[in-house]
């Protein structure tokens, strides 16, 4: 026996946005599935939804006309879903009369419905209403308890809780969308005689799954599903628009939405979403796109996948079942989470991206399900990165919801979540890294302007990060990077007393002395936390005369370094100076594109003080000699002032590979390190010819010509 020809209908009236076309082809693939034929199946291409399935468009078509029997959709614990005496009737009457097999499940759940409601004049609230709808539950048919699956659920203190697609358990504000489903429904079919599509609305069908232009749609509401057709202001000739939709994308839409179905349990497993409980929903953040605002009202967010492989209703419904993304061993409850989850390929089962929705608050207090825009299932390089910085961030975001936060916590937690979010992108990821090296870099400089909020909150430094955010945001390819990291690596001197042969003294780099402390107020114990003054009231990040350094201006954020290592402990001993900490690679070209002030000197400054959070250690074991020998061939002539001057003033000791010796022992005794607070106050006054006269002289009295 021959198998059945399979026909790939293009549904041009299902489409990845807005919500109503998306949940209409899961209500499309649903209804063919369980009710025509089950081994159809369904998958997403050039941004319509592709139906594959031994029905020709006739078959199909005639199916919705004459074969489709609705799923029983019934909210008897709103207000206005037809069960009180003063809402509308008209739908649930005539399917309740009707006497169509094809609606018997249906007038066995109205029958349900009115056995809940007896004797009550309007909808009950509060533990009335909780105990209704486990009454509902508990006596529902399997066909009913599908839909209250996705309307609600009921927690283990059994309470309801409900996910944000369905508003609030079945409504929109005073818009029941139960009630609204049954007098489409009674619109559409003839409910006295067989309950077949009245011969007058073939050609609403056809637009709602071929996509084809038709008038005659139906001046109703629509609900947060279908922002374009919510009518209001502007939204059509005149002041005010009616709110218009085919009420096949209402019936299908709806049907659909059954897919989504809830449950607790797996909820329990992460921390509570208590208005987003659907599949794939999450927390909502104000970050991500363009039109974010922080006092944006929203229910949360569900990130609607996409899959590119023909798929049966059973496998989406696993996949749904499943309803969240893993990132490492936990899920993600967050949009940055849901990003990296989505960019490592933590979602399962072939999907090819997800369609960003938000239930934001807009037109009064009705919410409407906005697109914020679509992510590629992608895999990167860099893509474990943001772990090293995902936990400061989750504290950054908490210490900005606090209601005593200045606005300048708001900004940088918004900020960093829309870098974080843009690295995980597909694009020019090297440029997301960088903006979010420099958006870290100005969050974490708000404990020196906010001291006293942010000591109270416990505000920390930047974690260490490792060596590979040095490719990722393609440092090591900017003159202004390099000279970045340069300066962020140094570190101070201490000294590890005499050689084991009895030579002079040496000196190692202390890793308790970075030059970060300089911009901030580190503990000199530990550094990885800030200096906090406390007493029995409040805990401030306590600013000290190490603090040089304020992030404003490179040039003098430099000058007030030396000068203050100069003058600063250590000035007698000679342990006062600077190396660096790793092997960084420099190129004299760089140097003098630097003095030549054709570099951006804030950019260098913005991308110093988040490197200053390296682990240098990983930098090192990452290190390649063979770019050494590059440097050299590359090397370019500085300019003589700056030769000069440099000879003058070291900031540490010469090397042992240089070669120097004196009295055979390598020259690296402390008595080299030395810096001139004179020469320095003439480079900060831009008397370069006296700090060039003060060099020289220096020169001379240590014997160098």
């Amino acid at each position: 026996m021959n198998a059945p020809a399979l026909h790939v209908h293009v549904l041009a009236g299902c489409a990845p946005s807005p919500l109503a076309h998306y949940l209409k082809a899961f209500g499309v693939l649903r209804l063919v599935a369980e009710q025509a034929d089950e081994h159809a199946r369904g998958f997403w291409r050039d941004e319509t939804f592709r139906l594959v399935t031994s029905l020709d468009r006739e078959a199909l078509e005639s199916f919705f006309r004459k074969g489709y029997q609705p799923t029983p959709l019934i909210a008897p614990w709103n207000g206005g879903s037809g069960f009180y005496p003063r809402d509308r009737k008209v739908g649930i009457d005539a399917i309740a009369g009707s006497r169509s097999p094809r609606l018997a499940a249906y007038r066995e759940a109205i029958h349900l419905g009115r056995e809940l409601t007896e004797g009550l004049s309007e909808a009950p609230k509060s533990e009335e209403k909780t105990r209704l709808m486990r009454t509902a539950r508990g006596r529902a048919s399997r066909e009913i308890r599908a839909w209250l699956d996705a309307a609600y659920v009921i927690t283990g203190d059994g309470d309801p809780k409900y996910p944000a697609l369905l508003g609030t358990g079945g409504n929109d504000g005073r818009l029941d969308f139960t009630n609204n489903f049954m007098q489409r429904l009674a619109e559409l079919f003839d409910l006295k005689g067989a309950a077949e599509l009245r011969p007058e609305h073939r050609a609403l069908l056809s637009a709602t799954l071929w996509g084809t232009p038709t008038p005659g749609l139906a001046k109703e509401s629509v609900g947060q599903f279908l922002p374009g057709g919510a009518g209001g202001p502007n939204s059509s000739e005149g002041f005010m628009g009616a709110s218009l939709v085919n009420p096949w994308d209402f019936i299908l839409m709806l049907e659909g939405a059954v897919m989504f179905r809830s449950s607790v349990v797996r909820r329990s497993a992460v921390r509570e979403a208590p208005k987003a409980s659907a599949p794939f929903a999450i927390h909502a953040d104000p970050s991500g796109y363009a039109s974010a605002h922080a006092s944006d009202k929203n229910r949360g967010e569900q990130w609607m996948p996409l899959w590119s492989r023909p798929s049966t209703v059973g496998e989406l419904a696993r996949l749904l079942a499943e309803g969240r993304s893993q990132l490492g061993r936990g899920a993600a409850t967050r949009p940055l989470d849901f990003a990296r989850a989505v960019s490592r390929l933590g979602v399962a089962r072939g999907i090819t991206a997800f369609e960003r929705y938000s239930y934001i608050e807009r037109n009064g207090q009705a919410n409407l399900a906005t697109p914020l825009g679509r992510w590629v299932v992608s895999i990167h390089a860099a893509q474990d990165l943001l772990d090293d910085v995902a936990p400061w961030l989750d504290r950054l975001r908490r210490i900005a919801a606090d209601k005593h936060a200045p606005a300048s916590f708001q900004r940088a937690a918004r900020l960093c979540d829309n870098s974080a979010l843009a690295c995980c992108r597909p694009g020019d990821r090297g440029q997301a890294y960088c903006d979010l090296l420099i958006a870290l870099g100005r969050a974490e400089r708000l404990a020196v302007s906010s001291p006293r909020f942010a000591g109270g909150q416990r505000f920390e430094p930047l974690p260490p990060l490792r060596a590979g955010w040095i490719r990722a945001a393609g440092i090591d390819d900017l003159c202004e990077g390099r000279l970045a990291m340069a300066l962020a690596s140094l570190h101070g001197l201490e000294s590890s007393g005499p050689s084991s042969d009895g030579g002079p003294r040496r000196v190692v780099v202390n890793r308790l002395d970075p030059v970060r402390r300089h911009w901030l107020p580190l503990d000199e114990k530990h550094p990885r936390k800030f200096r906090v003054f406390a007493d029995s009231t409040n805990a401030t990040i306590a600013l000290g005369p190490e603090q040089v350094c304020h992030g404003h201006d490179l040039i003098r954020d430099l000058l007030a370094l030396l000068t203050r290592r100069a003058a600063g402990r250590g000035a007698e001993t000679g342990t006062f100076g600077l190396i660096a900490n790793a092997p960084v690679r420099v190129r004299l070209a760089d140097i003098a594109a630097f003095l030549a002030g054709s570099l951006d000197d804030a950019l260098i400054l913005e991308l110093a003080t988040p490197l200053m959070a390296l682990d240098w250690r990983s930098l090192r074991r990452e290190h390649d000699p063979k770019n050494d020998a590059l440097q050299a061939r590359d090397a370019a002539n500085p300019p003589a002032a700056f030769a000069l001057l440099r000879l003058a003033n070291p900031l540490s000791p010469p090397a042992p590979s240089l070669g120097a010796q004196r009295d055979g022992a390598p020259v690296n005794a402390l008595p080299e390190a030395r810096l001139d607070p004179a020469g320095l106050a003439r480079l900060a006054a831009g008397d370069l010819t006296a700090a060039g006269a003060l060099a020289r002289r220096r020169l001379l009295a240590v014997g160098r010509r």
